[in-house]
């Protein structure tokens, strides 16, 4: 694959179209620009002069040849303005300040004497890197690894005028190989930062900053009065009360939710975002009082809305669907807020019991939504006919489209269930991407797996690039990331990864992120079949920093090979608790003269993932020798 090449076709088919500039020539030699100067304005912001600072880092790179940065131009010709300037203003290509740009909107504009690089704050950093990526061929990889190839001297630049805007407003991938750096993050075009984590993971001024409100976690809706005290403003189930869920219709509940929030207007800056969400399960209270707003006008017992419920207890949709108990509950505070502070917003989850949306009830003005797709297939997308579950939860997004005017969208790249077998979505995410855009997303959260796992660094740069632009192509971006990162060992990667979505693919599976591997259709054949590829790749690795991430990224086949293992020691004890039964009656057979191989198989697991630090659980490595009769150290084992 030639990586440039393809990096211009695919820019001029995701942008706006090209257009030649008025002088007439359709490319501009890289030897010209290579005595140019970078211009920036002398009231250029920290991300604007760091934005200069990129283009003559990797330009230099590229080129070997190190531009000078100044505040005016030299004259008419021979420039690269980044950002807004009265320079630029005053330039033969002055007529790209005629408007505003929106905060992450770029322009990028080529002419046969000078280039412009510009847009909103985070749109002109945004719009360096766009350049760089699609004209010099620069790849941000990894943390670690950049590709940034010297361009040959008949190099050339096409002359073209494109924008872009992303459709995302708020992008965040819940990953520690991109979180980490966050220049690297800003590389891959991240606009956000775990708000708990750690000072030296946030992005800075300098960076761009970060976009805020685009994620609520679970926070039992800011109900501050203990179950203990008052059991009556928590869920009514079966004539008990619980403490899963507060009642959001109890009259006292909405005024100290309410009055503690408007106490504390003060404290929330400009476009903030105040989380109002639900706790972690599914028992929603099913009082009288619920259960009439639930209803939303229906008589008692007219609705029977059951059959298109999913992700809950049947009883919680008797009186309709609980998300308009949630909505309503939401609008109250939400209204009391508009009063004082109509630059604030408010944000809740469509989660569990809450994802199916209401019939009638519509959110305020100034209410965000957070719909979770936790109980989708991950197996197929949510626009394919092969998948009953997710054609019922396209439903439900297309019905919050017509609930809310600014849903966010909190989607899964993991399987908390196990870190290290491969989990097939990667050809469902991409589309699952898009169909998020076309329902009115503007922000997504995809929350990924710890670090070094499965197949991290692959997904850190698809998801990021597919994150910033759903109409890319995933394969390319696949084969681009496997061809620059793994070299000649590439192929047979590519290989097992194909191997493992279709044999998912071909299984029907329906199960969601939370599964084992028999849920997707995966086996310990496949795993035997990937071990072989892996051997293959070690063998074409060209260097030792290449076998090393094979070896690293091989931990997916060789945990799928131990599948059996698996199912006996971690998956079958579950089952056997969940159904009341036997573990007998659900551990798989396993011939003795396949003992040895599997210890083999074990020891090679846990010792690559100490090795590469990926995730290693100790108390699976425990349930696992003890069923393998190995001892702790490999070296001390006797038992073959």
């Amino acid at each position: 694959m030639k990586l440039v090449h393809f990096a211009t076709v695919l820019v001029l088919a995701l942008f706006s179209a090209a257009r030649a500039d008025q002088g007439g020539q359709q490319s501009l030699p890289i030897n010209d620009v290579r005595k140019w100067k970078i211009v920036t304005s002398d009231k250029a912001t920290s991300c604007q002069k760091y934005a200069a600072e990129e283009f003559q880092r990797f330009f230099q790179t590229a080129t070997t040849v190190k531009l000078p940065v100044t505040q005016s131009a030299s004259g008419k010709t021979g420039n690269v303005f980044i950002g807004p300037s009265d320079a630029l203003k005053t330039s033969p290509l002055g007529r790209v300040m005629q408007r505003k740009y929106g905060e992450e909107e770029l322009r990028i504009v080529v002419a046969k004497d000078n280039i412009a690089i510009l847009g909103g704050p985070r749109g002109t950093l945004y719009g360096v890197y766009s350049f760089l990526e699609d004209y010099l061929g620069v790849r941000f990889l990894t943390a670690q690894l950049t590709h940034a190839p010297t361009v040959s001297d008949n190099h050339a630049i096409p002359v073209i005028d494109r924008s872009y805007k992303p459709p995302f407003a708020y992008r965040f991938y819940l990953k520690t190989e991109v979180m980490k750096d966050p220049v690297f993050a800003v590389r891959r075009r991240q606009n956000a930062a775990g708000q708990q984590g750690p000072k030296e993971q946030r992005i800075s001024e300098r960076l761009g900053g970060e976009a805020t409100g685009g994620v609520f976690l679970h926070n039992n809706f800011n109900v501050s009065a203990s179950f203990r005290d008052h059991p009556e403003y928590y869920s009514l189930r079966d004539g008990k009360r619980t403490n899963h869920q507060p009642c959001l219709t109890h009259p006292e509940v909405r005024r100290i939710v309410t009055s503690q929030i408007l106490r504390n207007l003060d404290n929330y800056k400009p476009g903030t975002t105040i989380p109002l969400a639900q706790n972690d399960n599914g028992y929603p209270c099913l009082c009288p009082r619920c259960s009439a707003v639930q209803r939303e006008g229906a008589a008692p017992g007219s609705l029977k809305v059951g059959d298109d419920a999913m992700a809950a207890s049947p009883v919680n949709y008797r009186n309709g669907p609980p998300s308009a108990v949630v909505v309503d509950f939401v609008n109250h505070v939400a209204a009391a807020i508009a009063r004082k502070r109509p630059d604030l917003w408010v944000g809740t989850e469509a989660y569990a019991y809450s994802v199916m949306p209401p019939r009638k009830t519509r959110a305020l003005p100034n209410v965000k939504v957070q719909v979770a797709t936790y109980h989708c297939s991950v197996v197929y997308s949510l626009d394919d006919p092969r998948s009953q579950i997710n054609r019922q939860f396209a439903k439900y997004l297309t019905g919050w489209r017509n609930t809310c005017d600014h849903l966010l969208i909190w989607t899964y790249d993991m399987n908390p269930r196990d870190y290290w077998l491969p989990f097939p979505n990667m050809r469902s995410q991409p589309a699952n991407l898009r169909t998020f855009v076309a329902n009115k997303g503007r922000g997504i959260f995809m929350q990924g797996a710890s670090e070094h796992t499965e197949f991290s660094d692959l997904r850190a740069y698809v998801m990021t690039a597919l994150i910033w632009d759903p109409s890319q192509d995933a394969d390319k971006l696949i084969n681009e990331f496997l061809t620059l990162y793994y070299g000649r060992a590439a192929n047979p990667i590519r290989k097992w990864i194909d191997m493992v979505h279709q044999q998912a693919e071909a299984s029907g599976s329906e199960a969601n992120i939370n599964a084992p591997a028999r849920s997707y259709g995966l086996d310990a054949a496949l795993g035997n079949r990937g071990l072989e590829l892996f051997e293959e790749a070690m063998e074409l690795a060209d260097n030792d920093a290449t076998r090393l991430r094979v070896e690293k990224i091989s931990m997916t086949a060789v945990r799928l090979a131990l599948e059996p293992v698996w199912w006996n020691t971690i998956e079958a004890p579950r089952m056997a608790r969940a159904r009341k039964t036997t573990l007998e009656k659900q551990q798989v057979r396993i011939a003795g003269d396949e003992l040895p191989r599997f210890r083999k198989l074990a020891r090679r697991l846990f010792t690559l993932a100490r090795k590469h630090q990926g995730g290693q659980r100790e108390s699976a490595r425990k349930a696992v020798f003890a069923y393998l009769k190995l001892s702790p150290e490999p070296q001390k084992d006797k038992t073959e």
